[in-house]
């Protein structure tokens, strides 16, 4: 499990960067906290689906998107 959390965290950090944001920018659009934020890219998080949903908005993409390449 530690490890697909691992890959999850990177796979967002991944799509921010592409973005050009920094964890704070992610954050403050997504209304969650930068040291969630960070703890979830760290794989250090077991983020709930509501969460991931936010996140996934925030990124402007889906779910599935989110999730493939896993």
């Amino acid at each position: 499990m530690a490890d697909l959390l691992a890959r999850l965290g990177n796979r967002i950090r991944t799509l921010r960067k592409k973005r050009g944001w920094t964890q704070v920018e992610m954050a403050e659009r997504v209304g969650i906290d930068r040291s969630f934020l960070a703890d979830v890219e760290r794989g250090k998080r077991n983020v709930s689906i509501l969460n991931l949903d936010l996140m996934a908005k925030g990124l402007k993409v889906s779910l599935s998107q989110l999730f493939s390449r896993l």
